[in-house]
């Protein structure tokens, strides 16, 4: 999935490990650069750097939330595969149970399996719903992100169409 919210020209991917530095240094005439490790350097204007400032908190509180939103997807995961097995567990004892004739705590096992049952096809149904419903934001985002470039850019063609606002 891309994030650019025109066409890009030029794509390049990079993963980078926590041991590959990045630095931000500030340039001549009101350039920056941007490097990583020893072989990449990319100059930005003073306005992209102005803009990674004014994201780089909301960014960061993303991860956060996304962290923290995969480790409940995942416990919910493991939740609902550990009632699945107890319930599957449950079952066959409460077979066993029956078969020797301990009928009132083979009722019970059943009831307790077909609760853990119950609860596992719940667990995976919040993961799954939650799933989409990340999905469908992520769409959002990438929607509101296209329309605030498209609103910006029919502003400034609007000022610099304008005679008396042009520059």
């Amino acid at each position: 999935m891309t994030w650019a919210q025109t066409r890009i020209v030029t794509s390049l991917g990079l993963h980078l490990d926590d041991s590959t530095s990045v630095d931000l240094r500030a340039g001549q005439e009101s350039s920056a650069f941007l490097t990583i490790g020893n072989g990449i350097e990319i100059t930005l204007s003073t306005s992209h750097v102005r803009t990674l400032f004014e994201q780089a908190a909301d960014v960061l509180g993303d991860i956060g939330q996304l962290e923290r939103a995969g480790r409940v997807l995942e416990d919910a995961y493991h939740a609902g595969a550990q009632a699945r097995t107890a319930g599957e567990s449950a079952a066959r004892q409460a077979e066993v149970a029956g078969r020797a004739g301990a009928h009132e705590q083979a009722d019970a096992a059943r009831e307790a399996a077909r609760n853990a049952d119950d609860a596992a096809g719940r667990a995976q149904a919040a993961v799954r719903i939650a799933s989409e419903a990340m999905d469908v934001a992520d769409d959002a985002a990438a929607k509101a992100r296209q329309a605030a470039t498209t609103a910006a850019e029919a502003a400034l063609s609007v000022v610099c169409d304008d005679p008396v606002t042009r520059r």
